[in-house]
């Protein structure tokens, strides 16, 4: 065409450099999703709004939301008076102080009491210098999953692909990215990593997960509801109606997880068991949005049932 502009066919490949763009951005917008997936969780902890994704790092470096988070659920070990600026009037005021630091403290040794791998931990400086935010992003992700296995806060769900980010967004978070130099934490590992690191109580939920997507695999509605029903699992909210379907839905998304598995496999690369299974946290979704369509589901099943 003219004025030198050049129209790439559909059959055309990226270019290497473009490939490699394309990753970059992607890796951007993946962790904006993961910033989004922890900001929506401590509100619903917290009770109280939080800034922005794209925010939500500055804002965290202070620690006193993370020293909230801490007192949530062990309140003995962070009380609210131990909070430095709870008000965060000093930080507006003349910015971060060395003080904050014992608000990360505080959190991490939270973490430590409840009992949450310290492979997770960030370091202090990770958070207060913002040497490596990811990770603490990371460490809110895996606390989450650990909290809800042992019934003391809500899920963190999946927001990828169902949150949109300004392009001008992408690029500052990629900016920010290759600034620091940071290699992206493999958030959809925790599940496997927290297993290899659990307790024999903690080991009976993985052993109880591991159980129902065998179960699923099977096929057999009668076994799937009773390993869904293995109280180890510590899942809510089951309905024995809606068994069937809750087979149906772990099936497809059981295929659908191998699939992306397959698609984006790590060749010679030791194989995290949960690439593949679905974690306690993707079964309890599932459970929850079928639970969520009963009235559908209802006449799902009383059709099956007829069928049969």
């Amino acid at each position: 065409m003219g004025d030198g502009v050049q129209v790439r066919s559909g059959y055309e490949r990226l270019t290497a450099e473009e490939m490699d763009e394309q990753r970059i951005q992607n890796v951007a917008y993946q962790y904006l999703c993961r910033l989004e997936e922890a900001k929506r969780w401590m509100e619903a902890c917290l009770e109280e709004e939080l800034p922005a994704p794209t925010e939500l790092e500055e804002a965290l470096r202070n620690g006193v939301y993370l020293a909230k988070l801490g007192h949530c659920f062990t309140p003995r070990v962070v009380p609210l008076k131990k909070i430095y600026d709870l008000d965060q009037q000093r930080y507006k005021a003349s910015g971060l102080q060395f003080r904050h630091t014992d608000n990360i403290n505080h959190w991490r040794s939270a973490m430590t009491e409840v009992g949450l791998p310290t492979i997770f931990h960030p370091e202090t400086t990770d958070v207060y210098d913002k040497k490596n935010m990811p990770r603490a992003v990371y460490c809110i992700h895996a606390l989450s999953l650990f909290l809800f296995r042992l019934g003391l806060a809500p899920q963190i769900h999946d927001l990828c692909g169902k949150v949109r980010f300004t392009e001008e967004e992408i690029n500052n978070m990629k900016l920010e990215l290759d600034k620091y130099g940071i290699q992206m934490p493999a958030f959809s590992k925790i599940g496997g990593i927290l297993a290899n690191e659990l307790s024999v109580d903690e080991a009976a939920v993985h052993a109880a997960v591991i159980a129902i997507n065998e179960a699923v695999d099977r096929g057999c509605v009668e076994v799937t509801g009773q390993a869904l029903r293995n109280p180890s699992a510590m899942l809510t909210g089951l309905l024995d109606t809606l068994v069937p379907v809750y087979q149906e839905m772990l099936r497809q998304a059981r295929l659908q997880k191998a699939a992306r598995a397959r698609t984006h496999g790590n060749g010679a690369a030791e194989k995290d068991i949960y690439e593949e299974y679905l974690t306690q946290r993707e079964i309890q979704d599932s459970v929850n949005r079928v639970n969520s369509e009963s009235d559908t589901t209802h006449v799902w099943v009383t059709l099956h049932h007829k069928i049969k």
